[in-house]
């Protein structure tokens, strides 16, 4: 028996790895092998939580600052959200129709999506 730690730096080299043990659907499974953490600065603290809510409803996470999370008044935050590619691509799509966080949905969206993991 083997077991070891691999990582991926890209999804084109998670989809030939996923090839090679022989699974099928590799390049959907690949976006979930690859795992962003994005910083995201002053973001108003109700949509740091709406977006926070969101990655813990997906099994991922969100780092905001406790006076966010607390709705302290006129709250400002910076933000970490932490998941997969598939787990960002899918905070997207839940929170397509809330019109207050487009701005930091598409953010995300853009560093996701234009980021050399994707691409290679």
């Amino acid at each position: 028996m083997d077991a070891r730690k691999i990582e991926f730096n890209s999804i084109g080299e998670a989809t030939q790895a996923i090839d090679d043990v022989g699974s099928g659907n590799s390049r959907f499974m690949a976006a979930r092998a690859i795992h962003m953490n994005i910083l995201i600065r002053n973001v108003p603290g109700i949509a740091a939580k709406s977006l926070k809510t969101a990655y813990n409803d997906i099994g991922a996470e969100a780092a905001i600052s406790r006076h966010a999370y607390h709705d302290e008044e006129d709250a400002v935050t910076d933000m970490i959200v932490m998941g997969t590619v598939y787990q960002h691509r899918e905070v997207k799509r839940i929170l397509l129709e809330n019109p207050e966080i487009q701005q930091w949905v598409k953010a995300i969206e853009d560093v996701v999506e234009s980021s050399r993991e994707i691409s290679e």
